[in-house]
């Protein structure tokens, strides 16, 4: 460094704030961290105004150390490629931020998460939202590190709090709306599933919203396809409905991106919709507006939920919430509103 160089800039400390607000270096503490003592409005007022005059900015690596927990969440999803789980975690990052934390985002497939839950665990993260389904070994791991769980946008009864739509309700009245507006009889299912050559899978929500409302109608449920949660499981579904459902004259699909490779995958067979088979399907996510022709789905709301996941991690309640949907109708159903 020559001599004409200034010299460095030193951070603001802790104590600079306590200095300027006339207060111990501890009650900074306590505003910074929200805790773990109350302070008087007043002098919490002080301690903020003086943060905001020295532009001071508490070290998160410290704080970690002191208070045994990060600022960070993770949320695990299985494919950012899918809208939905873009959305997803879109709505999460929002909900994280509105709290004063990051959230950090990984893919990991349904059942294979454990070294991502051990890598979030190494890092001390707050606490793991995931909307992938976890295996024993990434519970056990969360169970050594005491971090909680929160599944968002699946259900599975083992793995601790979980907050997700109604997928049985949403998917009952999206069928019945097909059966009961439309005068459909015959109307398929097009559930997703991760090991499309099994038939041992649990019965989904959407599968059994399906089956409520055409067992209520008196009509038959033999019309189910089994494909991936994807585009291209929807394409697959199309040739199969081509094929060997020849008798469906509506379709209900449990995902919007199996919606649109079903789309396409129907133009190829020469079937239109809904002409030929009136569609419906699952998620609500915002590409469902600008199919051809636009496409009924049920809505998610994507926003409370992941409010609700956040702030499970961050108050430890122990509780789950499900959330009602809603049935936003578009021509792809026959309706002739957007």
């Amino acid at each position: 460094m020559s001599g004409t160089d200034p010299p460095p800039v030193r951070a603001v400390t802790r104590d600079d704030v306590a200095r300027l607000a006339g207060v111990s270096s501890a009650v900074v503490s306590y505003v910074v961290n929200d805790g773990p003592r109350p302070v008087a409005e007043a002098t919490r007022s002080r301690v903020l105004a003086a943060i905001e005059k020295l532009g001071y900015r508490p070290n998160a690596a410290a704080r970690t150390l002191i208070t045994g927990r990060s600022d960070l969440i993770g949320l695990i999803v299985p494919d950012l490629r899918n809208p939905y789980f873009a959305a997803l975690a879109q709505a999460a990052e929002t909900a994280a931020r509105a709290r004063s934390v990051n959230l950090v985002l990984a893919q990991g497939e349904t059942g294979h998460i454990e070294r991502l839950v051990e890598s979030l665990s190494s890092h001390q993260a707050a606490g793991i939202i995931s909307s992938t389904i976890p295996e024993p070994a990434a519970l056990a791991v969360l169970a050594r590190s005491r971090i909680p769980l929160v599944q968002l946008s699946i259900q599975v009864p083992s793995a601790g709090p979980a907050v997700w739509p109604d997928y049985r309700a949403g998917a009952r009245a999206a069928v019945r709306h097909l059966v009961e507006v439309h005068g459909h009889r015959r109307v398929a299912l097009v559930i997703g599933t991760d090991h499309p050559d099994r038939d041992d899978e649990p019965i989904d929500g959407r599968e059994s919203g399906w089956r409520d409302a055409l067992g209520e109608a008196g009509l038959t449920t033999q019309h189910l396809i089994r494909v991936r949660w994807s585009a291209e499981g929807g394409v697959a579904a199309a040739a199969r409905l081509a094929t060997d459902h020849r008798e469906a004259t509506a379709v209900f699909t449990s995902s919007d991106q199996q919606a649109i490779g079903l789309i396409a995958g129907l133009q190829d067979t020469g079937r239109t919709i809904p002409g030929d088979l009136a569609l419906a399907s699952f998620d609500g996510s915002p590409e469902a507006a600008y199919t051809v022709p636009p496409l009924t789905t049920v809505s998610v709301p994507l926003a409370a939920m992941a409010a609700d996941a956040v702030a499970e991690i961050l108050e430890r309640t122990a509780r789950s919430h499900q959330h009602p949907t809603t049935l936003v109708l578009r021509r792809s159903c026959g309706c002739p509103t957007e």
